[in-house]
């Protein structure tokens, strides 16, 4: 066993969640050292496609154009009676039945959903993290962790010669799967449906089938009549996955799902070799909390969701993005430990929500025929805007007046759109403001630091910043709006659709959310933004 490596931050699973906590931790200067128990990236089409919200976050990452080109427009659900059949019959768009806005321009600059699966983005995130010197670790499997007060203390095991190493880390955050062995180690129960009565075969084959899916790479294809029916989804010319719903009156050998697959693609001598049946049913959990100690839950680990909404991947990347300045502001002596307590507070309400929503959805539909819709019933469904932004923190590194009828479940959501308003606990407002002459939005202003903007009458409010931030040790970039000023509001529709008067101003985290406003210039500003970024960060704790 070789002596224990030292780092700040132990990353358990190199999936969606994993990369991009890597990512997100490197931009504010935390080490991490992420290990991962497969020897290579998924070349598995799932994760297909990713929302704008997680756009936004590689946006911020400065990944956005690797991302876009790497994918394409979100992907098409069409029937076929083969691949190689002519024609075929449109369902409706991913985009119009899980419509989030009319008016998709004035919400992101991101388009609402993007096809880049799981088998184009880990690797894309894997090299980008490489070149940025993370420390990414294939074929090392965790064996056992234990922590104390002043960190973790855990055993990977290389697969390949089954080495031990030791390494010591401040925090460790298991973003190891739905099955998660952190998880069970740490005796976390899980609250949800479970794993549910739907019995489904992923057929992973290989075969040179370039010609019958032109047109239909980035696709949902289903075949669907007589003796074949199942989905069709293309990784690349030479690989791709067969879904089936179980028929228990059948056996799925290897030859059998052989036979299926030609069947379905329509070409009798195509030679194909059939990779892995993975039998799967899917399941609805989420952990019961998402923090113990100095250990944390990211991802699948904690919440587990039905992919029928595709929002798995989503809510993953969503959760390390709150999760990653908080750990950072830590690690910096920027912040108390409270402020790691805001991660499950914030995430656990809107990630189970998230979680049962994502019992029903379009796609299975077309596989279960709406068998499952009894799961969950039509007046307990929310808009997607709802479940990817259209919701409000509420916890102490939110300051706001707490609400006079807080919501059952624990998540506040916002009736549209309209109601993006610069509110504290809310994602600050997209829109076009202009730097230098060229168009910019508000979300581009952040990498990684908190981000004061005010009005035309708020030069008192940017003098403070940079003494508040000497005080608290946190990166404050602060912006006045004006004609005459650091950014332009053209039309003045930004400013005022926050509903601040000149001299107000609003104060947002690393991660977007704004975290304070006030339409009162005080006599002393610079006391006034140190005390609230002092409380935001739990310095008083």
């Amino acid at each position: 066993m070789t002596d224990a490596a030292n780092t700040s931050v132990l990353i358990v699973g190199a999936g969606g969640a994993g990369l991009s906590l890597s990512l997100l931790l490197e931009q504010h200067g935390v080490s991490s050292i992420l290990v991962e128990r497969r020897v290579d990236v998924s070349w598995l089409p799932r994760a297909r496609n990713l929302n704008f919200r997680t756009l936004e976050v590689f946006r911020g990452l400065g990944l956005e154009k690797e991302v876009l080109a790497a994918g394409t427009h979100v992907s098409r659900t069409v029937r076929k009676d083969s691949l190689a059949a002519s024609g075929h019959q449109d369902f409706p768009s991913i985009e119009d039945i899980l419509r989030v806005t009319d008016h998709p321009e004035a919400l992101s600059p991101e388009p609402m959903f993007w096809y880049c699966p799981q088998s184009v983005t880990e690797p894309l995130l894997g090299a980008a993290a490489r070149e940025r010197g993370c420390d990414i670790r294939y074929g090392l499997e965790l064996v056992s962790f234990t922590q104390d007060s002043a960190g973790v203390t855990a055993t990977v095991s290389d697969r390949a010669t089954g080495a031990q190493t030791v390494l010591r880390a401040d925090y460790l955050v298991a973003a190891d799967g739905a099955h998660s062995h952190v998880r069970e180690q740490l005796g976390v129960p899980v609250a949800g449906k479970g794993v549910l009565e739907e019995h489904y075969i992923f057929v992973y084959f290989r075969a040179p089938w370039a010609d019958v899916v032109r047109g239909y790479e980035s696709d949902a294809v289903l075949i669907d009549r007589p003796g074949v029916r199942g989905f069709f989804l293309i990784t690349d010319p030479d690989r791709g996955m067969f879904l089936i719903q179980q028929d228990f009156e059948q056996e799925y050998t290897p030859e059998h799902c052989r036979e299926l697959i030609l069947d379905g693609i329509g070409v009798p001598d195509l030679p194909v070799e059939v990779v892995e049946i993975a039998h799967w049913r899917p399941a609805q959990q989420v952990a019961e909390r998402f923090r113990v100690g100095r250990v944390f839950l990211a991802g699948d680990a904690a919440h587990t969701m039905p992919p029928k909404l595709g929002m798995g991947v989503n809510t993953a990347i969503a959760g390390v993005h709150n999760l990653a300045w908080k750990l950072a502001a830590v690690l910096h002596k920027q912040a108390g430990d409270a402020l790691l307590d805001t991660y499950e507070v914030e995430r656990h309400p809107i990630a189970a929500l998230i979680s049962r929503q994502s019992l029903v959805g379009p796609a299975a539909t077309l596989i279960t025929g709406g068998e499952d819709d009894a799961l969950l019933p039509a007046e307990e469904r929310v808009s997607m805007f709802s479940l990817i932004i259209g919701n409000r923190y509420r916890s102490r590194a939110v300051l706001s007046e707490p609400p006079a009828h807080p919501a059952p479940d624990g998540v506040e959501l916002l009736n549209g759109p309209e109601d993006l308003t610069g509110v504290p606990g809310t994602r600050i407002p997209h829109g076009g403001l202009a730097r230098n002459g060229e168009s910019i939005s508000p979300l581009d202003l952040f990498d990684g630091q908190f981000v004061l903007l005010t009005g035309p009458e708020g030069a008192p409010w940017t003098n403070a910043a940079p003494e508040a931030a000497a005080a608290t040790g946190v990166r404050v970039a602060a912006y006045r709006l004006g004609p005459d000023a650091d950014l332009r509001d053209p039309d003045g529709k930004w400013w005022a659709a926050t509903g601040l008067p000149a001299d107000g101003v609003l104060l947002a985290r690393p991660d977007g959310i704004v975290a304070w406003r006030t339409d009162a210039l005080p006599a002393d500003p610079t006391s006034v933004l140190t005390a609230t970024l002092t409380a935001i960060l739990a310095r008083d704790s």
